[in-house]
């Protein structure tokens, strides 16, 4: 595994917390979207997983990349 992976990896996990954290806690939001209700567990779940899951198919096209 090349530093470019695991550079996309770590800042796939810290994407996909952030993104977790915005969905579920309000008060991690900015001051204008403060006033929008906190998403459901199952929903902001949902949402860290997707942005997971680009940032692990960035992982794979990047190692493909480089093999060839």
């Amino acid at each position: 595994m090349s530093l470019a992976q695991v550079l996309i990896a770590v800042i796939g996990l810290v994407a996909s917390i952030t993104t977790f954290c915005v969905l579920r806690f309000p008060s991690c939001r900015r001051e204008p979207f403060r006033q929008f209700q906190a998403c459901s567990f199952a929903l902001s779940i949902l949402g860290a997983a997707a942005v997971l899951v680009l940032f692990m198919l960035m992982l794979l096209a990047q190692g493909a990349w480089q093999s060839r």
